[in-house]
């Protein structure tokens, strides 16, 4: 009880003149960091259980197609299921995870906050090298066959342009950064697929970021009067004006283009861009997935509707592995420039070239599925067209067509693979023990990439089973995070299984 307010002090007949002191109340030690850190693992633990016991019940209820413009592996596969409806190609989805990435803070103005660099945790491959000497040559006077964006421009009838009548045609032309050719956007046009001036302000972006250092960066990056803000201006007013968009205010952005182009002209002249290419080993995952959606959007969404194209009875079923994940499984698997990788049931070949382009490294691939093949074979063309005006040196690339089961060249880059990927979610049981007949041919320290173990597996070797094929994998199970596969949008488990002859050494 308060002294003020006792029965004894209301009796007192004076009163008396009152000092009030002020007694800091001390506060609540904080938790130690191992405490607090304990308590976030145990709350994060709880959360990755509940998401696998959620991606597990998914799988189990769903059938692995798509959600929109994935398109996977493909290999035999039980069940017959129908594909999904693809939504539109025009939505990215190779550039729409950057999640795991650290900012860049040495950039500075518009480019500062709109690009993330690789995160920091890989380690640097020092035997990567980034820069083609092709596309810095003068081979083939830096001209060759590739899609431009003007090529497979259509004119949408809900454009600015259709609306208010505009027909004029407002061509511009852009410089990579590479002695090649130049890449034609068509500004007068609609299109359902590549928008130019999100694209071209994209690239001028990546270039800045990647390509220059802080003080080449300047003229490129200031925020008052940089080459980015001028096309940052221009492509932000002819948003701004909704259907008067005319041939003035294109050629307003045209000029912006030109500036820049000046620029990285005068850059490679001095060679300056092949310079600093030299002193990298490894590409940012945005470049890299930006790359990867320029390949797709031109070679295979045009003909995205041959995917759906599926035989009656087939069992053949597509399921996409997202690049974010792609990107930490192959690093986790530590795939590195000078090794060989190779999917088994390549689809379109999305993963075969990220490989490729991410890692450097000599990339297979084999598809049986006739139409993905086609698609597969035009994106493997363009994609050596695109690495070529970024003056990127990609690894090798092999695309096979056929069963991967019976495929002669599969089954000898096999025995030489190091890294190797099977989207096995959907996989028979009789299909995953041919698997593992085949992987007995595997060099030792070779890691298969899986979504599911290929049989019961066990960690312990006994002698009864020693004559077990799958006793000469060694599985370590890794989370996969939502937003990582196309058939569900939960979280899971996948694995990485390393061969390992010794282990049957004395049985």
């Amino acid at each position: 009880m308060n002294l003020f307010q006792s029965k004894t002090w209301k009796n007192l007949k004076a009163t008396p003149t009152i000092r009030t002191e002020r007694v800091p109340i001390a506060k609540k030690p904080a938790p130690l960091p191992s405490k607090a850190a304990s308590t976030k693992a145990t709350q994060d633990q709880r959360s990755t259980a509940s998401s696998s016991r959620a991606a597990s019940a998914t799988a189990r209820s769903r059938p692995a197609t798509p959600s929109s413009d994935d398109h996977g592996s493909s290999q035999p596969r039980p069940n017959k299921r129908k594909a999904s409806r693809q939504r539109s190609p025009a939505q990215p989805h190779f550039d729409d995870d950057n999640d795991d990435e650290d900012e860049d803070v040495s950039a500075q103005g518009p480019a500062a906050t709109l690009y993330k660099r690789q995160k920091t945790g890989r380690k640097v491959d020092s035997k990567r090298r980034i820069r083609s000497d092709e596309a810095f040559s003068e081979a083939d006077a830096g001209v060759f066959e590739m899609i431009h964006a003007a090529d497979i421009a259509s004119v949408n009838k809900k454009s600015k342009l259709a609306v208010s009548g505009t027909t004029e045609k407002v061509t511009v032309e852009l410089q990579y950064p590479s002695n090649s050719q130049r890449e034609r956007y068509d500004l007068a046009c609609g299109n359902d697929t590549i928008n130019s001036f999100e694209e071209i302000l994209e690239i001028a972006k990546i270039v800045a970021d990647v390509y220059l250092t802080e003080e080449q960066k300047h003229a490129f990056c200031d925020p008052d009067s940089g080459l980015i803000r001028q096309l940052q201006k221009a492509n932000n007013f002819l948003s701004s004006i909704k259907y008067t968009m005319n041939k003035v205010l294109l050629d307003g952005f045209k000029k912006a283009v030109e500036n820049y182009n000046s620029a990285i002209e005068g850059l490679l002249e001095e060679g300056a861009l092949a310079t600093n290419l030299d002193a990298m080993h490894h590409l940012p995952l945005r470049m890299v997935h930006f790359i990867l959606q320029q390949v797709y959007d031109r070679a295979v969404s045009p003909k995205v509707e041959l995917l759906k194209h599926y035989e009656n009875g087939s069992d053949n079923i597509y399921g996409e592995l997202k690049p974010r994940f792609i990107s930490e499984a192959l690093a986790e698997a530590g795939l590195k420039s000078d090794q060989i990788f190779v999917d088994l049931g390549s689809g379109v070949g999305n993963v075969v070239l990220q490989a490729a382009l991410e890692f450097g490294c000599e990339s297979w691939g084999c598809e049986m599925m006739e139409n993905a093949s086609k698609l597969a074979d035009a994106q493997e063309k363009e994609f050596a067209a695109r690495c070529r005006l970024w003056g990127i040196e990609r690894g090798p690339v092999r695309l096979e067509r056929g069963n991967f089961l019976q495929n002669a060249a599969i089954i000898e880059a096999i025995t030489k693979a190091d890294v190797i990927l099977v989207n096995n979610e959907v996989f028979s049981q009789e299909l995953n023990q041919n698997l593992i007949q085949l992987f007995l041919d595997l060099k030792d320290g070779c890691k298969i990439i899986s979504l599911k173990k290929f049989g019961a597996g066990g960690d312990e070797v006994s002698f009864r089973h020693a004559n077990d094929p799958e006793n000469v994998l060694v599985y370590t199970e890794l989370p996969y995070y939502s937003g990582s596969v196309s058939w569900t949008g939960v979280g899971g488990r996948y694995y990485i299984a390393k061969k390992d002859g010794k282990r049957l050494e004395g049985l």
